[in-house]
């Protein structure tokens, strides 16, 4: 793991479990938050044509950030993971302003209708 400590917004590869339990990958994700030894990020994948999914944001800023690829945030695809889950490859980048604003209005538009349902069952 890096000596660098992940903050949010920032791009970095973590480690993922295969669900089968035999093996691992890692893949881009986006740091949302951090508390102690773990993290809460948000899945990042260059997959366009595939899955589609209710909250995914296609980054617009994604070379800036660092990728490869044109990337998608999937924004419905958020986990807690140990820091350690981090890849060796350290940093990949940093998010835009623009692409931070749009991540947080689906956040909270997305925390927003959860509450919703909520209060109404």
């Amino acid at each position: 793991m890096s000596e660098q400590l992940p903050q949010p917004w920032e791009i970095w590869h973590a480690r993922f479990d295969y669900s089968e339990g035999r093996g691992y990958k890692f893949r881009p994700v986006i740091v949302l938050a951090t508390h102690a030894d773990n993290m809460l990020v948000a899945m990042v994948t260059s997959a366009q044509n595939k899955l589609s999914l209710e909250h995914d944001y296609p980054l617009l800023k994604w070379q800036v950030a660092g990728l490869d690829k044109p990337s998608i945030a999937r924004l419905d695809r958020i986990a807690e993971i140990p820091v350690g889950y981090l890849g060796t490859a350290k940093l990949i980048g940093h998010l835009s302003s623009d692409d931070i604003a749009a991540i947080k209005a689906i956040l909270k538009e997305s925390l927003e209708d959860s509450e919703s349902e909520e209060n109404t069952s």
